[in-house]
């Protein structure tokens, strides 16, 4: 006949020194090792003396543009000073028999020139109609750049210009009224001789 083997339940002081053990060496992996690594928190110390601090940390990165991009993007160098002009442009009522309602305005631009502009038109956005472009010189054909079109009665913006030619708006008043377009313009360009001949 075997000897039967009888199996005595830890006590309770033992299940609880056993629990209050696994929550200290818990507690200290997590203030000792956790904290230091995932927050760049360090209460003992011991992420600095670990290198364990030197986790959390962001990342540190630095842009360095290719002076191509850099140049195009951040900043453009002229050999002709910066001017500025202010422009008053009368329209005459809608349907005018002479076409006095409408005309382009344009000035000349080189490839990277800088325009800066805002204009204005005594009337309501739903009568006026204004076609902001730029055109190539015919040679031999002309391409055109659309960079806003629509009802409008005021604009505000720059434009760099992407080719040599000539750059500006088709205005056209739709209202029984005559219409004053004041615009004021800023940066590199050429003023045409006649600015609303057409080319």
């Amino acid at each position: 006949m075997s000897e039967g083997h009888i199996e005595v339940a830890p006590s309770r002081k033992t299940l609880f020194t056993v629990l209050a053990g696994g929550l200290l060496v818990a507690t200290i992996i997590l203030v000792g090792a956790v904290l230091p690594a995932e927050f760049h928190i360090d209460p003992l110390g011991i992420g600095k003396a670990s290198g364990l601090l030197q986790m959390s940390r962001p990342a540190e990165t630095e842009v360095v543009l290719p002076a191509s991009a850099a140049s195009t993007a951040a900043a453009n160098f002229y050999t002709t000073a910066f001017r500025t002009d202010t422009v008053d442009i009368p329209l005459a009522a809608a349907g005018d028999a002479d076409h006095r309602d409408q005309l382009e305005w344009k000035v000349r631009m080189k490839a990277g020139d800088t325009l800066v502009y805002s204009w204005h038109a005594n009337v309501s956005a739903e009568q006026f109609y204004v076609d902001f472009h730029g055109q190539t010189d015919p040679t031999p054909d002309v391409k055109v750049l659309t960079y806003r079109k629509g009802q409008a009665a005021t604009g505000n913006g720059a434009v760099v210009a992407q080719f040599d030619g000539i750059h500006g708006w088709y205005i056209q008043n739709q209202s029984e009224q005559p219409v004053t377009v004041r615009l004021q313009l800023g940066g590199f360009y050429q003023m045409r001789p006649d600015p609303f001949a057409a080319e």
